[in-house]
């Protein structure tokens, strides 16, 4: 049997579904609407933008705000399990609408919130209701997790620890939280390494 064969007995046995991770429904005739379904897709361009920021500057701070953002998504599921409320739509998503995770991701996130938080009540994807909740649990899970961080885990020195350790020397990361103009810092590093290469 060819591998093509298999895949076409596959096919017609088993239903698909699809990766809903980028799937957008949206109304083509409405120019709002179309530009916030692409709106809908800045939760990825932040995941993106955390991981390059952390690869790029081995930063413990961003490190620190990320694995925020995402155990803000953990919750957000787990809440969404406990108040089982349905979507103002069947038709749109799947699985329980409050509270709405993207409002919530949005919300720790930035002030952006107010524009994005528009568009999922616009498209129908989630009521007010839930972006309102959405908005204040993520809200709140940053405060929260801002003060975990800097007012209890970094005055234990937990920080101070782990960027000292062999495994942070190895990924070069660092904490610049409290350096004062860290871009000239790192623009003078620069120049006297230049300096020396040309001596």
């Amino acid at each position: 049997m060819s591998h093509l064969n298999h895949l076409e007995e596959t096919l017609s046995e088993q239903p698909l579904t699809s990766l809903s991770l980028t799937h957008v429904e949206f109304d083509p005739n409405d120019p709002l609407s179309y530009a916030f379904a692409y709106v809908t897709l800045s939760p990825l361009v932040i995941v993106i933008s955390y991981i390059s920021t952390i690869i790029a500057r081995r930063e413990l701070m961003m490190i620190n705000m990320f694995l925020g953002q995402l155990s803000c998504e953990i919750l957000n599921s787990g809440l969404k399990k406990w108040i089982k409320e349905k979507r103002p739509s069947d038709k749109i998503g799947i699985g329980y609408g409050m509270p709405s995770s993207h409002a919530q991701f949005i919300a720790y996130f930035t002030i952006f919130s107010s524009i994005y938080l528009w568009y999922k009540i616009y498209l129908h994807y989630h009521t007010t209701k839930q972006v309102i909740v959405g908005n204040i649990f993520g809200g709140t899970f940053a405060i929260f997790w801002y003060l975990l961080i800097e007012k209890l885990i970094r005055p234990l020195g937990i920080f101070k620890t782990i960027i000292y350790s062999p495994i942070a020397k190895y990924f070069y990361l660092k904490d610049n939280t409290f350096a004062k103009d860290i871009i000239r810092v790192e623009y003078l590093n620069w120049l006297a390494l230049n300096r020396e290469k040309e001596e």
